[in-house]
């Protein structure tokens, strides 16, 4: 099946259309993520950004519905009572930068996304608030970077996480300077861009320095790619599976990492890199694929013998996130 924008802005109608005939309790859907852009495939497939807004409780926080092979539905469900607050959705980068970066609406009842967008987005850009929104990232990145401190046990794969989630919170941190947070898959390719915006591209490098090793690797991706989908195959069959994780995701993930894996090889192994160490710190240490788990971080120097220099880097790192934060609210008189 070819794929197009229009195609799938077709199947977020239809999808929407058919959430609100007959009785709902929806006052609002809206679409966000790559498909407000002109180029949303990445590996020949991609997810379908959904909003529903609920007028009272919601059914679940989230939730993934496979459409075809290629095609999945992402929908957050939240209560109309978290869009009351504009002021505090103006510092929100989840939910009030999707709110205020383009969005497509799909159904709305008296005008409610108009009236709710225009109450955040009257004062969202004012840089008061873009700065709150960056240190919100920066500041969970240096609590967590100083929990971390001193680590001298071989890191785990909780704690390999634990350290991609700071890099991911230090990204965000720049990136909310100038857009939305960053996604999983398009997340160093996104992030570039994002530096470059701010004239400031030695910041996407420095952070592939955290997560690759100073001399060049030979990667094994059939074998990387094997232990991994091995993995996640047994994660889905647990009862309980994360929703970013669930099924749908699994080609999703998997054929992002094979179109970047030549041409853009330091954002195909973030992807392998963080969505294996979700799997891994779900599962027990004694997993067969485990040893492939380790075997993986070790080449990327992710060990106990080197692990304690890349601790010391992200701070250096995480030292220039915030000098860039302090010298942005400077220049725009915060």
């Amino acid at each position: 099946m070819r794929i197009t924008r229009d195609l799938l802005l077709n199947i977020a109608k239809e999808t929407v259309k058919r959430q609100t005939f007959g009785g709902h309790d929806l006052v609002c859907a809206y679409l966000t993520g790559s498909l407000i852009y002109d180029q949303p495939l990445l590996g020949g497939i991609t997810d379908i950004d959904l909003i529903y807004v609920h007028t009272g409780d919601v059914p679940c926080e989230r939730e993934i519905i496979p459409v075809t092979d290629e095609i999945h539905l992402d929908i957050a469900h939240h209560s109309q009572s978290l869009f009351a607050l504009p002021r505090e959705l103006r510092a929100d980068a989840w939910i009030g930068s999707f709110l205020c970066h383009d969005p497509i609406v799909l159904f709305d009842t008296q005008h409610w996304f108009e009236y709710t967008q225009a109450g955040v987005s009257a004062q969202f850009f004012q840089p008061s608030n873009v700065i709150l929104r960056a240190k919100t990232f920066s500041e969970r990145a240096r609590a967590d970077w100083l929990a971390m401190r001193g680590t001298t046990e071989p890191p785990q794969p909780k704690t390999i996480l634990d350290y991609l989630t700071i890099i991911k919170n230090c990204a965000n941190a720049i990136a909310c300077l100038t857009s939305v947070p960053l996604t999983d898959r398009r997340f160093l390719l996104d992030f570039a861009e994002r530096t470059l915006s701010l004239q400031m591209p030695g910041l996407s490098g420095g952070l592939v320095d955290l997560l690759l090793p100073e001399e060049a690797i030979e990667p094994d991706w059939d074998n990387w790619l094997e232990s991994w989908k091995n993995a996640y195959m047994q994660l889905l069959d647990k009862k309980e599976v994360p929703t970013g994780l669930s099924n749908g995701r699994l080609l999703y993930y998997e054929k992002a990492i094979n179109e970047l894996k030549t041409s853009r090889q330091e954002a195909a192994l973030w992807i392998l890199l963080w969505t294996w160490s979700r799997i891994a710190a779900l599962q027990p240490e004694k997993n067969l694929e485990m040893n492939a788990y380790h075997n993986f971080c070790s080449i990327l120097s992710l060990d106990q013998t080197r692990f304690g220099e890349h601790l010391t880097s992200l701070d250096t790192y995480l030292d220039r996130v915030e000098e860039v934060i302090e010298n942005w609210a400077y220049q725009n008189g915060v």
